[in-house]
């Protein structure tokens, strides 16, 4: 008996620890810390020198519900060297604050000859229950290198009065550009020289060599069949465009079909842009310009009802069975998921979605309480961080339609509607109820039905009860 009593008691034990471990564990999930990139400088777009110490300024946000404590963010790099010890720290970085910091860099010898470079930076830090975390960042910084031409040899004029063809600005019609992804690029070119340019021709993906010197007639073709156009194909044309003639300070647009190889994963890629032109000499020569696009692999989401909503009647609460999943091809960290509408009012309307594998789902119902009849949309949105760190916002809408409110069915009025009327019921006078009591004592009659006697005369001083039926 003593031996049953302590297995009895160490299992109510153990089944108290589970209860209070658990839904520890399953609160810490939900609120845990999720930091990310705000933004950071240099960008992919701002190139520094290959030969200066330049500063990277950066801001690191947080996305979580808790408050993430004892932050040290550590950096390394191939291609960058930390001037002072690269690592930062922060006591704690609360919910949707973006605290900054300032390190010093400079481009590494083996990497002074690249077009860009990454910084790979790791941050470890603690909640308030004290559970520790750890997340990885990646920068793309751009590295500047000056367009080198090819020589050329020109007795006159001097070497100074010549054409000099810069890219001064570039756009792409998609934004952003994805693996797969069919976009236009427009360049905008501007003679910078003091030197007319003539026969200008454009080639993506550089690759051309010129010889020293090249005098005469210039060739009826580029070659530009070497040029590195592995991440970006063209399309409808071939690499090489013809501009024509750029006098001194002319501007020219000209616009490109390119895809992204399918192959093509997320990053910051150079793309280099040949200038062949004819000098006033007569010389052939190239100006080599690069230009950086992104390539990023944004979440291919589906947002649907996983089933029948059902009639939704005006003013009346339901329930919308709202459900995301994942159709892209790799896992996806998603955060809050938001739903919101303006035809009425929601409850249960805000989840942290979190970790969802290819072909992973994830589900929300969603009390609804719609004021207004008739077609209504209803607003889903996700918050999550892209592949350089930067917060975006995935947004879908949903169609339902409202149905007016439901009548509800009122009492029917007696002597209306085919409801017979209810006689009202006659009151029961005092001989009547003394007849009764004197019939069920003399034990005659036993229904429920009540004879109504006559009135009782009195004769001669004696009393004798008559019916109305008779003596």
């Amino acid at each position: 008996m003593r031996k049953l009593l302590i297995m009895f008691c160490a299992a109510v034990f153990l089944f108290t620890v589970v209860l209070a471990v658990v839904p520890a564990q399953i609160v810490s999930a939900q609120a845990q810390p999720l930091l990310y990139v705000h933004s950071y400088s240099p960008g992919p777009n701002t190139g520094v020198s290959p030969w200066e110490p330049f500063t990277f300024t950066f801001e690191i946000g947080n996305n979580g519900a808790s408050t993430a404590k004892n932050v040290v963010i550590t950096f390394s790099s191939e291609d960058f060297i930390p001037l002072e010890g690269g690592v930062t720290t922060w006591q704690d970085i609360s919910p949707g604050s973006h605290p900054g910091a300032t390190l010093h860099f400079r481009v590494s010898d083996s990497s002074s000859w690249k077009y860009s470079g990454v910084i790979h930076a790791t941050a470890t830090f603690t909640d308030d229950a004290g559970v520790s975390y750890s997340t990885s960042f990646v920068f793309y910084i751009a590295i500047a290198q000056s367009a080198v031409a090819s020589p050329t040899k020109t007795p006159t004029p001097g070497p100074a009065n010549k054409p000099q063809l810069v890219i001064s600005g570039y756009s792409t019609d998609v934004d952003p550009l994805q693996p797969g992804s069919a976009f236009n690029l427009k360049l905008k070119i501007h003679n910078a020289g003091v030197a007319d340019a003539s026969n200008v021709s454009l080639v993506y993906g550089g690759g051309v060599s010129l010889s020293p010197g090249e005098q005469g007639t210039p060739p009826a073709d580029v070659p530009g069949s070497t040029g590195d156009l592995a991440n970006f194909a063209p399309v409808g044309s071939s690499n090489v465009v013809l501009l024509g003639n750029m006098p001194v300070g002319a501007a020219i647009e000209t616009e490109q079909a390119f895809v992204v190889n399918v192959t093509t994963v997320p990053g910051a890629y150079p793309l280099k842009v040949s200038l062949v032109y004819t000098t006033p000499g007569g010389t052939r020569a190239v100006d080599d310009q690069l230009i950086t696009l992104l390539v990023f692999a944004l979440p291919q989401l589906e947002t649907v009802f996983y089933r029948d909503a059902g009639i939704i009647y005006k003013d009346q609460q339901t329930t919308l069975p709202i459900q995301i999943t994942n159709l892209s091809r790799k896992s996806v960290v998603l955060g809050n998921m938001t739903v919101s509408t303006d035809s009425g009012d929601l409850q249960n309307n805000t989840s942290l979605v979190g970790s969802l594998d290819p072909g992973g789902y994830f589900t929300l119902d969603v009390m609804y309480t719609p004021h207004t009849e008739g077609p209504a949309k209803v607003n889903v949105t996700i918050s999550y961080t892209d592949d350089f760190n930067q917060l975006r916002v995935y947004q879908s809408t949903l169609d339902i339609e409202v149905q007016p409110a439901m009548e509800l069915p009122q009492e029917p009025i007696p002597g209306e509607g085919g409801v017979p009327p209810v006689a009202p019921e006659q009151p029961v006078g005092f001989w009547a109820k003394l007849w009764s009591a004197i019939k069920g004592f003399l034990g005659i009659g036993t229904g429920s039905q009540i004879e109504q006697p006559t009135e009782m005369p009195i004769h001669g001083g004696q009393g004798r009860l008559f019916d109305h039926r008779g003596a």
